[in-house]
C-alpha cells in the first residue's frame, strides 16, 4: 500500500483502496460500489485529486481514475477501446522513454499523459 493512503478522511481513504485494489475506475463506478450520493464522490475525487493521491485520465466520454503512487503505479500510457470504452493499462515507461519525450520541447515538463485508442482484444473477437 503507498504511503500516500495514510492519514486520510474515511471516504478518501475507501476510495484510494478501491482504486488500489480494482485499478481504473470512474465517478459512476466508484459511487455505485460506495452506496453514496454523487457530490460525495466528486468532492473526495476532487480532494485526492489535489492532495496528488489519485491521477485523471481524461477520455472523449468520461474521467477515470488510478491510484498515483509511481512506487506501485508507476507513470503509463493508457489504451482506451473505441467500442466497449473500456480503459487498460499499459506496461511502464522506462527511464529512457521518459527522458526521450522530454526531448520534443525546451519547455519544462510536469507530466506526460498517453492514450492509445484502438479496438480491444474484447471486442475484436465480436467481428
Amino acid at each position: 500500500m503507498c504511503e500516500k493512503l495514510k492519514n486520510l478522511k474515511k471516504t478518501e481513504y475507501k476510495i484510494a483502496l478501491l482504486l488500489s485494489e480494482n485499478g481504473i475506475l470512474n465517478a459512476n463506478d466508484l459511487q455505485n460500489m460506495l452506496n453514496v450520493d454523487k457530490a460525495t464522490v466528486y468532492r473526495n475525487l476532487k480532494s485526492l485529486l489535489k492532495k496528488k493521491i489519485i491521477r485523471e485520465i481524461l477520455t472523449d466520454e468520461k474521467s477515470f481514475y488510478e491510484i498515483d503512487c509511481n512506487i506501485h503505479n508507476p507513470i503509463h500510457p493508457h489504451f482506451e477501446c473505441v467500442k466497449c470504452k473500456k480503459i487498460y493499462c499499459l506496461k511502464p515507461l522506462s527511464a529512457q522513454d521518459t527522458i526521450n519525450l522530454s526531448h520534443y520541447t525546451d519547455f519544462e515538463i510536469s507530466s506526460i499523459e498517453i492514450i492509445i485508442k484502438g479496438i480491444c482484444n474484447e471486442c475484436k473477437k465480436q467481428f
